[in-house]
């Protein structure tokens, strides 16, 4: 059977280069095969050492569901997702030579199927990814599905009012895996009082507003996305000089980043029961409250 084409704005992106599925069929009921493709040379979604970037299992999970909700589901262009959570777990690193090719194969199941009205309000996705054959990852996550009117009326106020402040300038990027100034999101920090529970590292969310990817069109609080970016800078930032190579991750969303707004992003070691993983949890907070959290676990290895 023929896979369906996919255009941009069925995964809510503005650049070409940036869409990763290409084409969709359904298998069965609930159920969908995806055909991805995983971007050469992609200035954002960079490979560290030979490994598939991190961040593109996470991209691949939002960006499926999406097409599905919209293809499949027949939500309208314009709806607004919510997040509430993903996890997945992946491969270890290897050499890229080793995937061979760069089309991912994502098999869906749906769940959980929650209708407001007529319209799809919320759902689950479990996502199997595979490779030449092989599985390279495993997750999912959990979104609503908000009609326009109704996202107005839930931020009015801050529609109004989101305007992109003057960021502070951020760390060095090789402190967080990354190259390019442009795509570093923590800033330096002053250390927190200190408590039976300091955490071990500690620093301001920043971005650069004008980012092509993380920045593609208008929103009026720091995207989803960008917090998962966010988390494994400060995951590596906590093992500098070494990187931290994630095998799982669990994110929740607990609420919107709002611009403006200081937010502290503190990570910790948590135990793991096995001496070589490393667990990090990472959490977002903003005028006082959590409003994102990350468990890493994986491994630290020298960059």
């Amino acid at each position: 059977m023929p896979l369906y084409p996919v255009v941009k704005e069925l995964v809510h992106r503005s650049n070409p280069s940036d869409v990763l599925p290409v084409g969709w069929r359904p298998l069965a009921e609930d159920r969908y095969l995806i055909s991805v493709a995983w971007p050469q040379g992609h200035p954002f979604y960079a490979r560290v050492n030979g490994d598939h970037a991190a961040n593109l299992i996470g991209e691949t999970i939002r960006q499926c569901g999406l097409l599905l909700a919209h293809a499949a589901y027949d939500v309208p262009l314009g709806h607004h997702f919510v997040m509430w959570d993903m996890a997945y777990t992946r491969e270890p690193a290897r050499p890229a030579t080793a995937l061979g090719t760069h089309r991912v194969e994502v098999e869906v199941a749906c769940s959980d199927l929650r209708l407001r009205g007529r319209r799809l309000g919320a759902m689950n996705c479990d996502m199997t990814l595979r490779a030449d054959g092989r599985t390279v990852a495993r997750g999912g996550g959990r979104f609503d599905i908000v009609s326009p009117a109704v996202y107005r009326r839930l931020r009015g106020a801050q529609i109004a009012a989101a305007t992109q402040p003057v960021q502070p300038d951020p760390v060095p990027p090789a402190a967080v895996g990354r190259t390019r100034v442009m795509d570093v999101l923590l800033a330096p920090a002053p250390e927190p009082a200190p408590s039976a529970d300091a955490p071990f590292g500690r620093w301001l969310l920043r971005a650069d507003f004008g980012h092509p990817t993380l920045f593609d069109h208008r929103n009026d609080h720091f995207p989803g996305m960008l917090l998962v970016e966010a988390a494994f800078q400060a995951a590596n930032a906590t093992v500098a000089p070494a990187l931290h190579h994630h095998t799982s991750a669990k994110v929740a969303f607990l609420g919107y980043v709002e611009y403006g707004h200081p937010c502290w992003i503190e990570t910790r070691l948590r135990p793991t029961g096995t001496p070589q993983l490393t667990a990090i949890e990472v959490t977002g907070r903003q005028n006082g409250r959590p409003v994102f959290s990350a468990l890493l676990e994986g491994t630290s290895a020298q960059g």
